[in-house]
């Protein structure tokens, strides 16, 4: 993991415990329940985001989990579908809603050279790619996105992971 990625992870192990909802292990023999997992894809221009087509809201690459994946591969396989980015799946984030939703940090395989070329291979779930400070609401080409959020506790946690806002941890320039 590079010197980026560390302190990043650094930085949400510090917030984690306000996110997450139980222990990642089970306590039973049972497999657990994996209903969904995504990606934080931090760029030098920002977060990798994707507006949804249907509700118009701005979301973080996630998906619905397919038998036979573990959540690592969830992740990748929605990453890819919803922002066209193929990444490796770096450390797990924080869990969600009883341990069924997996956030991971997430990595291009290949350096973004050129943002605008990036979009959705899903399109019907995702009509846009956005690269987006959550501080100013800028895309990486500086338009304002004006749209909600999907869950806007997204955006607080956001925030709170990249506390300076624009021109921050390299993001916004």
């Amino acid at each position: 993991m590079n010197r980026k990625a560390t302190a990043v992870v650094s930085s949400l192990l510090l917030w984690a415990p306000l996110f997450v909802i139980g222990p990642v292990a089970q306590a039973n023999t049972e497999p657990p329940i994996i209903r969904a997992a995504g990606c934080l894809i931090p760029t030098p221009k920002g977060i990798v985001m994707g507006i949804n087509r249907v509700l118009g809201k701005i979301q973080l690459p996630m998906g619905r989990h397919m038998a036979g994946e573990d959540p690592r591969q969830t992740a990748a396989r929605e990453t890819l579908e919803e922002t066209g980015i193929d990444v490796d799946v770096d450390a797990l984030i924080l869990t969600l809603e009883n341990n069924q939703v997996y956030l991971f940090l997430c990595t291009p395989k290949t350096p973004i050279t050129d943002y605008s070329i990036l979009q959705s291979r899903d399109k019907w779930e995702v009509s846009k790619v956005v690269v987006l400070d959550p501080h100013t609401m800028r895309n990486f080409d500086g338009t304002i996105i004006t749209n909600a959020w999907r869950f806007p506790e997204t955006r607080v946690f956001l925030k709170a992971l990249f506390p300076s806002g624009e021109k921050a941890n390299g993001m916004g320039g």
